[in-house]
């Protein structure tokens, strides 16, 4: 299991991760927008939570590698301790 970092909606900023021949970028987007992201990381998303983000996949769409990519990513998003400590306690 990982943490997905949230800024109300969407993710604090925008990320980008390789794996294998797969490579992923992840944008923030303004609430309301909606979810912008192929088959395999939409599914991903509405997992866990995520209502408003736009994704590109580029170089190999296999959906094992993509979805690889997309937690190497999320997993370098950084959150400043105090939204993060802010986060925490809406969620307690």
């Amino acid at each position: 299991m990982i943490n997905v970092p949230l800024k109300e909606t969407t993710i604090p900023h925008s990320v980008e991760s390789k794996f294998g021949p797969s490579r992923v970028i992840l944008k923030p987007a303004s609430k309301g927008h909606g979810m912008v992201a192929g088959r395999t990381m939409r599914a991903f998303f509405d997992v866990c939570g995520v209502k408003d983000i736009t994704c590109k996949c580029l170089g190999s769409t296999n959906p094992i590698n993509v979805l690889y990519a997309t937690i190497k990513a999320l997993n370098k998003i950084k959150v400043k301790r105090e939204e993060n400590e802010i986060e925490s306690v809406k969620t307690a």
